[in-house]
């Protein structure tokens, strides 16, 4: 059976002429003005807005996705918005934006468009930053990187098992990345994870976690944990004891955002 014109996992890529393309460099699902603490970056840029865009599809499968409405999105619908990097560049520039994020979804998966932005962000005065799973091989790994000024990596877990189950995925070459990041790169980056409670917060996972974590990164890395509420696949799982979560549709929560033309 031929393969031709089939996509893969991460809905962005497809075979074309015996190679493996991105089929939508230049489009997103949409544009938006965050602070830069959204990401959440709290020591790079303080208190400065960031020109946020995303894409649909994900390289990852993550039960408890927030943002399965683009990540899991198989309609190019979706992917309504275009803007050439120069423009993405432009706009941050005229909207006061001090960075360029590459956010919502894993921007590991339109590497090429992600590189093609970051490459012309320095000529508008303006930074990128990077929100990704750290799931990735050791060469693409070193391309995205190097264009890269700043970054959020979502570390789900601290154990296989539960990359395996709840990600599809793998534990194991995020922590490469986290220590190719520490060692091998000048870029700013934090971490974040999202406790769910009876899956990724049993006290002994989050000691042996920190205690890599300080060991392999330093105490100088900042650490960041969110609260889970229930979302996609996992809507059976209680949130924490005390916790209070409002969600907005997404055109409420895109009030205000600048498309650039």
């Amino acid at each position: 059976m031929s393969c031709r014109g089939q996509r893969g996992l991460c809905f962005v890529r497809a075979r074309s002429r015996n190679r493996l393309v991105l089929t939508t460099h230049g489009r997103s699902s949409g544009y938006c003005v965050d602070p830069i603490e959204k990401k959440p970056l709290n020591h790079f840029l303080p208190g400065t807005p960031v020109l946020s865009f995303d894409m649909a599809g994900c390289i990852l499968e993550c039960k408890f996705c927030e943002n399965w409405d683009i990540s899991k999105s198989r309609e190019f619908d979706t992917l309504s918005d275009r803007a050439s990097p120069e423009t993405i560049a432009c706009a941050a520039m005229a909207l006061g934006c001090k960075s360029v994020a590459f956010t919502q979804n894993d921007a590991v998966i339109f590497l090429e468009h992600a590189v093609d932005a970051a490459a012309a962000c320095p000529a508008a005065g303006a930074k990128t930053v990077a929100v990704a799973a750290g799931y990735i091989c050791p060469e693409p790994r070193e391309e995205f990187l190097r264009h890269v000024d700043a970054a959020n990596i979502d570390l789900k877990a601290f154990t296989e098992e539960f990359y395996r189950k709840i990600c599809c995925a793998e534990l194991t070459p995020v922590l490469e990345t986290l220590e190719y990041l520490k060692h091998e790169t000048g870029v700013w980056f934090e971490l974040t994870t999202l406790l769910i409670p009876g899956e990724n917060d049993p006290p002994a996972e989050l000691d042996h976690m920190t205690r890599w974590f300080v060991d392999k990164l330093g105490p100088d890395v900042s650490m960041h944990f969110s609260a889970f509420h229930p979302d996609w696949k996992m809507r059976d799982h209680r949130p924490p004891p005390g916790t209070r979560f409002f969600r907005r549709a997404r055109s409420q929560q895109r009030t205000g955002c600048a498309t650039p033309m």
